[in-house]
């Protein structure tokens, strides 16, 4: 069986691919699969890394701002739609997975174009616009939470979270990393791109942060902030450009400070993970806040506005007993759906049969 999916642009959309992809492989031995992506986004790097083989083609997002690259995103996107065309044909899949992003609209155009089957898997709460664009037309839609059917009928099977994610074990990981049991373990991610208030702000809160508080800081910074903060110099604290397997750093964890991408919060509501959210304040329509108010109303994280995330506000939070922990953590635990990705390859299969 051939099968092409298209994941593109940020980490939010790819990983949920690779771990379809990885469901599809065990349920379907034999399968042969072709990622599709944008030239522009981070999955010229990590798909290949994950083993699959994947073709680029022409895509921008469109963006609400008026500047050169938002006028020019139709005409590109034109460009990848054609690409697509040839892509699909020339590979000739039995169907077609999207998991959004800026590379989607071209390719699932193309897919509708040539009567190819698609499935749309959507990670936030308010569905991205190639899904509400498609939504009706796709033979099934898989939606990560209850809350996103106000905008867009589907069915909600969770977010996709990689196995080896949910698989890590946390004293090996812990040990790995040299930390011992005692240590609560606090992992800041800014995301892919990073995120230079939130950056800025715990590198600023350090000084601040007594030895004796028997914490250890894992700082994901993002590869465009790494420079600015190389110069940090604490014993409890470490920084790392950019994470292509994070699955023992989150096992590692006792706490994760985090922008609200949709992708991000299944891993870590997978691990049963408490979570700080500080949300992208220029996210898409407001979905990472969507997401983070969710997860607030949940029990399993607080939501901080990125211009309220202070140096103070951090360390009044990772030091001493802000946060319940245990309670938060068992919040995140029963939001999580570890088994997503085979709900999903399951759903697909049965749908082919009939």
């Amino acid at each position: 069986m051939r099968v092409a999916i298209v994941s593109g642009g940020t980490g939010g959309h790819v990983y949920p691919g690779i771990a379809l992809a990885d469901e599809l492989k065990r349920s379907v031995p034999g399968a042969e699969i072709l990622f599709l992506g944008s030239e522009e986004g981070l999955e010229k790097d990590v798909v290949p890394k994950a083993g699959y083989r994947l073709e680029l083609i022409k895509a921008r997002a469109l963006m609400r701002k008026i500047s050169y690259k938002a006028v020019s995103a139709p005409f590109v996107s034109l460009i990848g739609f054609f690409q697509a065309l040839y892509i699909l044909k020339k590979f000739s899949p039995r169907f077609l997975i999207s998991t959004g992003g800026y590379a989607s609209l071209p390719v699932v155009l193309a897919a509708r174009c040539l009567g190819l089957p698609f499935y749309l898997q959507e990670q936030n709460v308010l569905p991205g616009f190639t899904n509400r664009l498609f939504g009706r037309s796709a033979g099934l839609v898989f939606l990560s939470f209850e809350a996103s059917q106000r905008y867009l009928p589907g069915t909600v099977t969770g977010n996709p979270v990689r196995a080896a994610i949910i698989g890590a074990d946390r004293g090996k990981a812990r040990a790995k990393l040299g930390f011992s049991p005692e240590t609560k373990v606090v992992l800041i991610i800014g995301g892919s791109q990073g995120a230079r208030r939130m950056n800025r702000s715990v590198v600023s809160a350090l000084p601040l942060i007594g030895p004796a508080s028997k914490l250890g800081i894992i700082h994901l910074t993002g590869k465009r902030d790494a420079q600015m903060f190389s110069a940090a110099n604490f014993s409890f604290y470490r920084r790392i450009d950019y994470l292509y397997n994070v699955a023992e750093t989150l096992a590692a964890a006792d706490l994760v400070v985090s922008r609200a991408g949709a992708t991000a919060i299944a891993e870590f509501t997978a691990r049963g993970l408490p979570m700080v959210l500080v949300p992208f304040p220029y996210s898409a329509e407001g979905h990472q806040e969507m997401n983070a108010r969710l997860i607030e109303a949940a029990g399993a994280g607080i939501f901080i506005k990125d211009n309220e995330f202070t140096p103070e506000k951090f360390v009044s939070l990772v030091s001493g007993s802000a946060l319940d922990l245990a309670a938060l953590g068992a919040a995140s635990k029963k939001m999580g759906e570890p088994r997503a990705a085979k709900k999903i390859i399951d759903h697909i299969l049965v749908s082919l049969k009939k």
